[in-house]
């Protein structure tokens, strides 16, 4: 009878209790998502200010090298800007992408909404994924643990399954006008440096 006293009783779980620690795993997910962004556009900035300055000095060298009457050489300079421009390009075009999906994952209110709002941007970081994929692949593995944090978060909300994700991911047309706008900030970006 004393030992009866002292046990510990279990505590019946609601379903409603089990929800709430869903919501809240969902949510520290999201936030964590967003703060990795943060460090990766902060990462890209750093990248494209680098090859902004290797870019100046490509140029300065090549009309060195044309002064010299060396053309073949500075011919080799001028490709090799070509590349680094490309190269550019792409990071600016996913810096503006993450810009367009963290700004999408701030403004997340309501559960029920996180469907409608999360797939586009599952969407557009496959795309992302595949852009930068053969350029930087570290900064392609950290976009690829943000869309996991993500589609997991959807996962715990518990009222999608993975049927129903793939099929708002894969069929989402928000996804292509959020690619579309970062692809065209991206160009008045790199743009504007080089005037």
């Amino acid at each position: 009878m004393v030992l009866g006293l002292f046990r510990k009783r279990r505590k019946t779980r609601t379903f409603e209790d089990l929800r709430i620690k869903r919501l809240t795993l969902a949510l520290r997910k999201i936030r964590s998502a967003v703060s990795l962004i943060a460090s990766l556009i902060a990462n890209l900035d750093k990248h494209v200010a680098f090859l902004k300055a290797r870019i100046r000095i490509l140029n300065q060298r090549s009309s060195e090298l044309e002064k010299v009457g060396l053309y073949s050489e500075a011919t080799l300079v001028k490709n090799e800007i070509k590349d680094i421009t490309y190269l550019m390009k792409k990071m600016l075009l996913v810096r503006n992408i993450l810009e367009q999906v963290k700004l999408r994952l701030e403004t997340l209110k309501e559960a029920g909404e996180a469907l409608l709002v999360l797939a586009p941007t599952l969407n557009v970081l496959n795309k992302a994924i595949e852009e930068i994929a053969k350029i930087k692949p570290e900064i392609a593995y950290q976009l690829e643990n943000v869309r996991e944090l993500i589609y997991s978060s959807l996962l715990d909300l518990g009222e999608y399954t993975k049927v129903t994700i793939d099929y708002y991911v894969s069929t989402s047309a928000e996804a292509e006008k959020i690619f579309l706008e970062a692809k065209e900030v991206a160009e008045k970006a790199f743009n504007e440096t080089f005037k």
